[in-house]
């Protein structure tokens, strides 16, 4: 299943991203369609085919690692501002983008390289998990989990609120897959805490983190498309 799982999540991802084209063209709404562009950018570079064939030309000392980190920051910072407004959350767009979550983002990303060049990082392979690990490498995994874990608790009180609401029920269901999405990028921070013997669960809750945002992000999309429609129709 772990094996499937990535592949399956490309495949969602891709496919919302082309369903936003045509919106793209129009002009409406095109950050949504950057959103998915760079979920599908993240999901294809985490994928053993992908990422080695990338890395193989970048040196072959995971330089493809510490691209896709910082991919993700972006993406989590791009996402996490949109769902904010989406969800008319002041507070939560402002500690993700106002001075205190841009001062989180870029202690993130300095710490995130300091430990990547301090780090022997030889040998090309996916999550580094090839490699032997220390304090070092540790710092640098739990720091690609702490951002998007930052601006998941950040937005996780306004989908909830949501979720509890009286909103109509498509949007309530894409906003509770929404929640469990951005719940296990939590539940992702006790990683360490897991035995060696079931990595496998690490991917399991990435992937499956990845397809209930990607889900819950475009079934939002399409409740509020509907309600746009049935507003027209009722005029």
């Amino acid at each position: 299943m772990t094996a499937v799982l990535p592949w399956a999540t490309l495949v969602v991802c891709l496919a919302i991203t082309i369903a936003r084209l045509p919106s793209l063209l129009r002009g409406e709404n095109r950050v949504l369609f950057y959103i998915f562009a760079l979920m599908t950018l993240d999901i294809l570079l985490s994928i053993e085919g992908p990422y080695l064939a990338l890395d193989a030309v970048l040196g072959g000392v995971n330089v493809t690692n510490l691209i896709l980190r910082f991919l993700l920051y972006g993406t989590f910072l791009l996402m996490g501002v949109k769902i904010a407004m989406g969800f008319a959350s002041a507070s939560a767009e402002r500690a993700i983008r106002g001075p205190w979550g841009l001062t989180v983002l870029g202690l993130t990303v300095g710490l995130t390289t300091f430990f990547f060049v301090i780090t022997d990082t030889r040998g090309s392979t996916v999550g580094m998990n090839g490699l032997t690990w220390g304090p070092s490498m540790e710092a640098y995994a739990a720091l690609g989990r702490f951002y998007p874990g930052f601006v998941a608790a950040c937005l996780l009180p306004a989908i909830w609120r949501t979720v509890t609401g009286r909103p109509p029920a498509l949007l309530r269901g894409a906003a509770a897959l929404l929640f469990v999405g951005l719940a296990l990028l939590l539940v992702s921070q006790l990683f360490p805490l897991i035995p060696a013997v079931h990595l496998w669960l690490r991917s399991l809750i990435n992937y499956s983190a990845v397809l209930a945002t990607a889900l819950g992000l475009a079934g939002i999309w399409l409740s509020k498309a509907y309600a746009r429609r049935k507003r027209k129709i009722s005029v």
